[in-house]
């Protein structure tokens, strides 16, 4: 069955989520282990700069998904997880 996620320009939808999640999984644990570094507010300044917006539109297109193809897509995410 194809994937009901619709393609970004530079990949699909699915990637560039999978994609954010990990970096926000990078970015909770320095935030955890050193909140007030540089090297965190550099981290989370980049991921603003480059994968906020992507992420944001992937993720608005996947909410206007049935939430059928949303359930399918959110088990593929937990199943494919790092």
């Amino acid at each position: 069955m194809a994937d009901p996620m619709p393609a970004a320009e530079d990949g699909t939808d699915f990637e560039l989520l999978m994609q954010a999640r990990q970096r926000l999984r990078d970015l909770v644990v320095q935030l955890e282990m050193a909140p007030f570094a540089d090297r965190t507010a550099t981290s989370m300044r980049a991921y603003l700069d480059e994968d906020a917006e992507p992420a944001q539109a992937a993720f608005a297109r996947w909410a206007a998904l049935p939430k059928a193809a949303r359930d399918r897509l959110a088990a593929r995410m937990w199943q494919e997880q790092p």
